[in-house]
């Protein structure tokens, strides 16, 4: 199974930096040719700047990769937040894969999954992993990809 979020992972970070560029054009304009006294017009697009912000913090979105094609697992995921930087990829041995959770947190806004791998030492537990960017649809076929394959 292959699952692919590059075009809403697209339209997330464009729409972001637009959101941003917008409300600092708009500061900035009001700010030379005073539209609106007493401030009013900044502190409404400073507020809605926070708040679109928080949203983004607490669904922590990620651009997901997932492959379970081959002999392996690969999960490749990289952050769309604003100042977050990394690309993360995981490649796990099907025959290695323990079990999987689907963990949800802050009244079910952010779905992470947790992913548990045998190793010669024993049993390691990756970071979880943020999926909210994932249709239902999608995480469903996922997570019962996931659990077809688990041992």
């Amino acid at each position: 199974m292959i699952v692919d979020t590059k075009e809403i992972s697209a339209r997330i970070k464009l729409g972001s930096m637009f959101v941003v560029l917008v409300l600092v054009a708009l500061v900035v304009l009001d700010l030379i040719y005073s539209w609106v006294p007493s401030h009013i017009l900044e502190y409404v697009c400073i507020a809605l700047f926070v708040f679109f912000e928080a949203f983004l913090f607490i669904k922590k979105f990620n651009y997901i990769n997932y492959n379970s094609d081959g002999f392996k697992i690969i999960l490749k995921y990289t952050s769309l937040g604003m100042l977050s930087a990394g690309n993360f990829k995981l490649e796990i041995p099907k025959k290695d894969l323990v079990n999987v959770e689907l963990q949800k947190s802050i009244l079910g806004m952010r779905k992470m999954i947790v992913i548990y791998v045998r190793t010669p030492n024993g049993v390691a537990k990756f970071k979880p992993v943020s999926v909210s960017i994932l249709s239902q649809d999608e995480l469903t076929g996922m997570m019962d990809d996931l659990d077809s394959i688990k041992r």
